[in-house]
């Protein structure tokens, strides 16, 4: 015979588990808005007598046996592989997101050349040489040429500024992006402190064997709270995950542990107090002590980035091009289109300074009175205000091209041709000289870049710089949108195994009141029963 309240204790132990699954259901549907929640189960094991008990016999067993359900613990239903997946392709979504907007905005800067940018101040400036040409000696004309090269100048100055204000806003959200990466790695090892307490106290037996708690029931929320984190982390760069023994996790970023349950590291902008000048912030000192953003962990590794946000950044920041020298790189950034911009100034400023015989075909200077462009100001003066001409002839970029100080004082001097014999150099009449310019302007092929990036017309590199701008925005937009696809594929696989559903949950909620009700029921069928032994066994008639 079996214990007299067996049946009722199993019957309450009924009761508190349906009890207990309906909080778990109304749990799920009050969180299934919120960011990040996990769905949630509570695990039922049927209860089991322990058949190695030596001391009782078959037949007490049997009387033993019926002892329902018990509650083993609340779980969450989550898919670390999805998991993995997921912060595996984030990483692209973030960086060429990123890029395509950094791009887009130097794209707002140049697109123009080819339309009413460069392109029209230079066709602007040969139809002053050609107007010119036809009056030879007419210094208003002459005037106008070198005024329309002098707004060209000024335009180009307008790149450099419009560039250099892109890239220190980017500077400024790259450090921000660092300094929201430093805060998620400290949350996150926070985070870490307070998962292993619980586990210490929910988990203690495993801890006590020295085995792994990975997989035990844990603090669920707490859980759920340090993923979303470290989702969040994954968009800043490459992270690899690893969970440790105690409930704590490990993050690297390409190669870099930067987590290691409370142990962490810091991101940082590497700088030199060495750098001579003045800035407007520290900022701008570190930048410039590399002329590269060069990020360093507290540990003393370089920062580097296989992708996320941090990478986009910095090749944006970083990316010179066939130009880069130190720690730039060869990615095409805002420096590589300062660079090419510049390498347009110094071809075109360098050959017509050739053309007029300033210049050997080096463009180191032969005869500085023959200058049409310089690096220096034209009014430059001296401690006692009287002026003077000081001319850096090979580097010439869009920061510092300049009309130089002959050509100021003597407009008609692009109109003059040099005596082979005597080397003197007077104003021609025909014309010839002018028009031979323009020709040369349309047809002559030129190398732009001292290592060879292009090599055509003037024209013809404005329109190479455009489509490259252009192909570098639809590629980074590709991949974009080909990483964005990936990722929510893998989010609605990721909610379809995680995530709360409204209707599943309903189903539940009748499918456990409908257990609460019937354990409810078999209860009052077992007082029925006990009252019957207890208050009528053994009275006749009744």
């Amino acid at each position: 015979m079996r214990p007299t309240f067996l049946g009722l204790e199993m019957s309450k132990r009924t009761i508190q588990l349906s009890q207990k699954a309906l909080d778990i259901t109304g749990s799920n549907l009050s969180n299934s808005k919120v960011e990040g929640y996990t769905r949630q189960v509570v695990d039922i094991g049927a209860s089991y007598l322990n058949k190695y008990s030596y001391w009782q016999s078959q037949t007490s067993r049997m009387s033993l046996a019926g002892q329902g359900a018990i509650g083993i613990g609340v779980d969450q239903i989550r898919d670390p592989y999805i998991d993995k997946r997921y912060r595996e392709a984030t990483p692209a979504v973030s960086e060429n997101s990123t890029k395509c907007d950094i791009l887009r905005e130097v794209e707002t800067v140049l697109d123009n050349i080819t339309t009413d940018g460069l392109t029209a101040s230079l066709d602007t400036f040969k139809k002053a040489l050609s107007n010119y040409a036809e009056q030879p000696d007419n210094e208003e004309l002459a005037s106008i040429v070198r005024n329309e090269a002098f707004s060209m100048t000024n335009l180009l100055h307008s790149y450099y500024a419009d560039l250099e204000d892109i890239k220190e806003t980017n500077l400024e959200s790259l450090d921000a992006s660092i300094e929201d990466t430093n805060n998620i790695i400290e949350r996150i090892v926070n985070y870490n402190k307070s998962i292993v307490k619980e586990y210490t106290a929910m988990a203690l037996g495993k801890l006590g064997e020295g085995e792994s708690v990975t997989g035990s029931y844990g603090p669920n929320e707490m859980l759920d709270e340090r993923n979303l984190l470290i989702d969040e982390l994954s968009y800043k760069g490459n992270i690899v995950v690893h969970d440790n023994a105690d409930g704590s996790v490990r993050i690297s970023m390409n190669g870099v542990e930067i987590i290691n349950g409370e142990k962490y590291e810091q991101l940082y902008m590497k700088g030199s107090n060495k750098i001579e000048g003045e800035f407007s912030s520290e900022l701008l000192r570190n930048y410039a002590a590399y002329d590269a953003a060069v990020l360093r962990w507290t540990s003393g590794d370089e920062a580097t980035f296989a992708g996320g946000e941090l990478k986009a950044y910095v090749d944006m920041l970083n990316g010179n091009g066939v130009y880069a020298t130190g720690y730039q790189n060869d990615s095409y950034g805002i420096p590589y289109y300062e660079s090419a911009m510049s390498a347009f100034a110094h071809t075109f400023g360098n050959y017509m300074n050739y053309f007029n015989g300033a210049v050997d075909e080096e463009g180191h200077v032969i005869d500085s009175d023959r200058l049409l462009f310089c690096t220096k100001e034209y009014d430059t003066l001296d401690r006692n205000g009287t002026r003077y001409a000081e001319y850096e002839d090979i580097d010439m970029s869009i920061s510092n091209i300049h009309i130089a100080d002959a050509w100021m004082k003597n407009p008609t001097m692009i109109g003059e041709v040099q005596d082979k014999t005597t080397g003197l150099w007077s104003l021609s009449l025909d014309g010839n000289h002018v028009n031979q310019i323009v020709e040369q302007l349309n047809k002559k092929s030129l190398e732009f870049g001292t290592r060879g990036d292009y090599e055509g017309t003037c024209y013809d590199y404005l329109l190479f710089i455009s489509n490259r701008i252009s192909q570098n925005i639809d590629f980074h937009n590709s991949r974009y949108e080909a990483a964005y696809a990936t990722t929510n594929a893998l989010l609605d696989s990721r909610d379809q195994v995680s995530s709360v559903s409204e209707t599943e949950e309903g189903i539940n909620m009748l499918t456990y009141q409908n257990w609460y009700n019937a354990s409810a029921r078999l209860m009052t069928a077992l007082d029925d029963c006990l009252d019957r032994l207890i208050n009528n066994t053994g009275r006749v008639g009744l």
